[in-house]
């Protein structure tokens, strides 16, 4: 006998495929893992662990562990009230509508510390950026910006958001840090408001 008991271990249920917890135990085991250890220090195989699944279940559902750290931390879903609500929003005054949610998302003591998170992990591995860029884009910003150049104009958007959320919260550039979110959002939301519906110069 040993000092540890069942409850104390975690789950071993070994590869499964039909268990409709599988994915959500997966995410939960690696938000832990993630938000303790850090990126780095997170290893799938013990996040697989954590979870009670065999280490291939959690490839086979997230393909790398970069779209898992994603998956994980991320502050909102295509299917989120948030996001219904901003696309519900009338088109012309979304600009600033969106600059709201973000840094309401920011301040929020959790979600921020996700974001921060992500955005640490973002300047150390690439393959963090690229995949928090085509979640953002493909479950938000392609869904609210002009049809023609719509990649183009998401690109911008999401650059545009990423540079005042590193100038709030990372950089605390004093200007933006101690700033009410009403007058970021009258600053940045009429640049944000062009690249979502306005005409772009984008001639050769």
């Amino acid at each position: 006998m040993t000092g540890s008991t069942a409850a104390e271990r975690p789950r071993q249920r070994g590869p499964r495929g039909g268990d409709a917890d599988t994915r959500g135990d997966i995410l939960a085991a690696a938000a832990e893992a993630f938000a303790t250890q850090g990126y780095g220090a997170a290893s799938l195989r013990g996040i697989a662990r954590q979870a009670g699944v065999d280490p291939a279940l959690v490839r086979h559902y997230f393909g790398s562990k970069a779209e898992l750290f994603v998956e994980a931390m991320r502050p909102l879903r295509a299917d989120d009230a948030a996001v219904t609500a901003l696309l519900a929003t009338p088109a012309e005054q979304r600009g600033e509508a969106f600059i709201r949610l973000a840094l309401s998302l920011w301040d929020d003591p959790v979600i921020g510390a996700r974001l921060r998170a992500i955005l640490a992990s973002i300047a150390a591995v690439d393959d963090v950026g690229a995949a928090f860029a085509q979640v953002m884009m493909r479950d938000v910003l392609l869904r609210m910006v002009r049809p023609d150049h719509a990649e183009d104009r998401a690109a911008a958007c999401a650059t545009q958001i990423a540079g005042l959320a590193m100038g709030r919260y990372v950089l605390r550039v004093p200007s933006l840090a101690d700033a009410p979110v009403e007058r970021l959002a009258a600053i940045y939301g009429p640049t944000f408001q062009r690249y979502l519906d306005g005409d772009l110069d984008l001639s050769d």
